[in-house]
């Protein structure tokens, strides 16, 4: 987005009030991640590594996908594969030859000369190379579905982008700016499902934390802000910082 600070991402984590995670930390050594813990399955849903790559992904709703088998492996450990990658360079060739059984997903995997996006369909997964600029993505069960939400995401967002060129690397401004977005409550029109809106309070699963995280290209560093809640009620704390080789 900026060239000072080629990477930021801002991100919701809908999930199971009941599923069990602990928040982002020190995650292995060789190489050294920085990451969320699933307690359940072991894996993660966002990250990065030493060598100054990010991977997140995204669980995709399953309705029109033909049915996957249920003994298939953890997204969130095919999260923790890509982190044990140099670059998104090397992730795109391992997301070409990888062969195994998941629920849908959408895994994003970047690093500060390149991005991309991928999505599974059965065993299969294909890819597609982001551009620069600004790329929202939702949990929809077809990866390139459009939705109001989505727009509404992504106009949200757009509107700081000139506020982010005018106070560049400001870790704490952009923190409170993106947090005010991944708080909204607006609902599409004429819907009652809380799913439409930014932040999702459901029955059984809602928005149950969030994480800012930008890479500061000069300091060869990523600044790493998380709420352990729905950032509607839950302050983000204090910048955490890790060092890129």
């Amino acid at each position: 987005m900026l060239d000072e600070c080629p990477l930021i991402v801002a991100a919701n984590r809908d999930e199971h009030y009941d599923r069990p995670s602990a928040a982002p930390g020190l995650y292995g050594s060789n190489p050294a991640i920085f990451a969320g813990k699933d307690l359940l399955a072991g894996g993660t849903w966002l990250g990065v590594n030493e060598y100054g790559l990010l991977v997140g992904i995204l669980n995709r709703r399953l309705t029109s996908e033909r049915a996957v088998p249920t003994n298939t492996r953890s997204r969130g450990l095919f999260c923790l594969d890509l982190l044990a990658l140099q670059s998104a360079a090397d992730a795109r060739e391992f997301v070409q030859v990888h062969q195994a059984s998941y629920q849908p997903f959408t895994v994003l995997f970047a690093d500060s000369r390149e991005a991309w996006a991928a999505y599974n369909v059965q065993r299969e997964i294909k890819g597609r190379r982001l551009g620069r600029g600004l790329h929202v993505f939702s949990n929809t069960t077809e990866y390139d579905a459009q939705s109001e939400k989505l727009d509404r995401a992504y106009r949200q967002f757009s509107q700081l982008t000139d506020e982010f060129r005018l106070n560049p690397c400001d870790g704490a401004f952009w923190m409170r700016s993106l947090a005010k977005v991944l708080g909204d409550h607006t609902l599409s029109d004429g819907s009652t499902d809380p799913r439409d809106a930014i932040c999702v309070h459901g029955d059984i699963s809602g928005t149950v934390s969030s994480s800012i995280i930008f890479y500061a290209q000069s300091e060869k560093r990523f600044h790493s802000y998380y709420s352990p809640g729905p950032p509607c009620r839950t302050p983000f704390g204090e910048a955490l910082t890790f060092d890129v080789r």
